[in-house]
């Protein structure tokens, strides 16, 4: 019987400590709840303080760790794709188009689900039009098989769309539309109700699917197009289907929790520590720290009292010293 390599068995130990700190979160907070009541609950046999607490909280867990790690995914594939540690989600300008459609759909007075739609389309559209202008200017612009000129691609549709949410937040009324704006753009998991987590899931599993399928064939892919056309590999069709996943699953997280930096960026360098380069490993591993991180840090935006502190800004006030001492400590092991 073949053993578990100790890549998988780290990931199985995060999924058990996802699902541990899950029940953690699910069962303490204003509304205390038994773990036993909680789990009665879960079959439609709890108390009705149980049932409550399960209404509420279900929705908002569920938010945190499919949009971490979906935000974590993402990231580990840009950073295979382009060899670039630095890589992130929003490399295509996904965020970007996302915060514009969502600010958009907000400016018009649209419901929940029409503002969560247009985040989708924006950040479709925004990764969309990276991939047909950097197909436009070629495979060998600047002899990087096109890497360099999809990255100025996404810098230019991403800024194409900042331009354009400052323009939305110019229009936007400053006493009614605008704060609902701004609040949207800094992030938080407490919107989602169950019906918009679950239509963003679809999508989230989609592309994190592709990824994992893609596997092996991203780590070849990083190494150049001429690399993997001597392993037998359609190297353009492959990085298309590999860049269109992370777009897909950064459209939906942004989607749901608005605009939530640093854990795309963060959680592969941590994952990488422990399950190594291999994208097999690292991506699914990537996944697992960021749907913690996501988890936890929405938990900590409870703990200031009842005025709740963005998801977005706790993650930058958390995510860049953490990525600094992350670095640091890599620099020295080298």
């Amino acid at each position: 019987m073949r053993r578990p390599s100790p890549a998988s068995l780290t990931t199985a130990l995060l999924a058990a400590l996802i699902v541990a700190l899950g029940f953690v979160v699910m069962a303490t907070g204003p509304l205390g709840v038994e773990p036993a009541d909680l789990l009665r609950a879960m079959v439609g046999a709890g108390s009705a303080q149980a049932e409550l607490a399960l209404s509420l909280r279900l929705p908002r867990l569920l938010a945190a760790l499919s949009c971490g790690a979906a935000l974590a995914g993402a990231g580990a594939a840009f950073q295979i794709l382009f060899r670039n540690p630095l890589a992130s989600p929003d490399l295509l300008g996904v965020t970007s188009g996302a915060g514009l459609g969502a600010a958009t759909a907000l400016l018009l007075g649209a419901g929940a689900w029409m503002v969560q739609s247009a985040a989708f389309a924006g950040g479709l559209a925004t990764g969309a039009l990276a991939l047909i202008c950097a197909g436009l200017a070629g495979s060998r612009a600047h002899n990087t098989d096109g890497r360099l000129a999809l990255i100025l691609c996404g810098i230019v549709a991403g800024a194409l769309a900042t331009a354009g949410l400052g323009l939305v937040v110019i229009a936007a009324e400053p006493y009614s539309q605008l704060p609902s704006i701004t609040y949207w753009l800094l992030g938080s998991f407490t919107r989602a109700d169950m019906g918009e987590v679950l239509s963003s899931l679809g999508p989230i599993i989609v592309g994190a699917g592709a990824l994992i399928w893609l596997g092996f064939r991203l780590d070849v892919l990083s190494l150049g197009q001429e690399q993997a056309r001597s392993l037998g590999l359609p190297a353009g069709p492959l990085r298309v289907i590999a860049l269109a996943a992370a777009a897909l699953m950064t459209s939906a997280a942004v989607a749901v929790a608005g605009v939530v930096g640093w854990i795309g960026l963060l959680a592969p360098h941590a994952a990488r520590r422990l399950v190594g380069e291999q994208a097999g490993r690292l991506i699914p591993a990537s996944m697992a720290i960021g749907a913690l991180a996501a988890l936890a840090i929405d938990r900590l935006a409870t703990a200031f009292g009842p005025a709740e502190l963005p998801v977005g800004l706790l993650a930058a006030l958390v995510g860049a010293p953490a990525f600094l001492a992350l670095f640091i400590a890599t620099a020295r092991r080298a």
